[in-house]
């Protein structure tokens, strides 16, 4: 009796300790996240973050043209009063110019975003590579679009404060956040 009970003592502890190695195995398994790779969740996040960086840069550029058109008033303003404003001329068309520049990049960037090469309608991954590429061409158009127009403001605040210097009665209207 004393050996039925050690061979079904070693019987059940082979068992167990074959069980436990395959649930050990079986939780070490690497599960793929619900919504693809860590890669591929990375570049959704991007995705996202790219076209909430569209949508603010919009709102920054109409920003600049209401500016251009607060200078253009002041301009009318100072005309009646008889004062030289050609500088000022100058410098918001050569602002509205530049701006209409960083709007072209900006759009260049929406079709790209719009496309959504790589991405599906939801914004999750199809093709990595797609995707990447996708980032790239976009970012680099908002990057483009940001320089263009922050150089755009930082000429015309140096044009107006050149006229203000000259011109110490003069207020300048309050700028809007930089582009």
């Amino acid at each position: 009796m004393t050996t039925r009970f050690s061979r079904w003592t070693l019987a059940l502890l082979v068992a167990l300790v074959a069980v436990g190695m395959s649930f050990g195995s079986a939780s070490a398994a690497p599960a793929k996240p619900p919504g693809g790779t860590k890669a591929e969740l990375a570049l959704s996040r991007m995705y996202k973050a790219e076209q909430d960086r569209l949508k603010l840069q919009d709102a920054r550029l109409n920003r600049a043209m209401e500016y251009a058109t607060k200078i253009d008033s002041l301009i009318a303003k100072l005309k009646t009063k008889g004062k030289d404003t050609a500088a000022l001329e100058q410098a918001v068309a050569a602002f509205r110019s530049d701006i209409a520049q960083a709007r072209t990049e900006w759009q260049a960037a929406s079709a790209t975003l719009a496309t959504h090469a790589g991405f599906d309608d939801a914004g999750k991954v199809s093709n990595a590579d797609q995707a990447r590429a996708t980032l790239k061409n976009a970012h680099g158009h908002m990057e483009q679009a940001n320089t263009i127009a922050r150089a755009a403001y930082e000429k015309l605040h140096a044009a107006v404060a050149a006229y203000r210097k000259a011109n110490p009665e003069v207020a300048e209207p309050v700028a809007p956040l930089q582009p």
